[in-house]
């Protein structure tokens, strides 16, 4: 049921490489939803409300084994949706 849809952007904040762990958490992303958008800024997932609560708590616990201070930002809305198709494709 698509019911949610989530952008979401990892800060690891500190001097390790930062890409590195932006791209490992941008791939298990991947891994785990075929409705993806990846932006400079963020990445948009749209699924079930409580699937994308526990990818989103594993991508911030994934982040968080290569840093230890990760800044989240999460956009969620939850409920009757727009699919992510519906919101942009008159700009396409």
């Amino acid at each position: 049921m698509l019911n949610c849809s989530i952008a979401l952007q990892i800060l690891p904040l500190g001097d390790n490489s930062r890409i590195d762990v932006i791209d490992k958490v941008i791939s298990y992303l991947q891994s785990r939803h075929e409705n993806l958008i990846v932006s400079p800024f963020e990445t948009v997932i749209e699924g079930e409300f409580n699937y994308l609560m526990e990818t989103l708590k594993n991508a911030i616990e994934l982040a968080g084994e290569d840093h230890n201070n990760i800044f989240a930002n999460v956009k969620i809305n939850y409920g009757s949706i727009l699919t992510v198709d519906e919101k942009i494709k008159k700009f396409k």
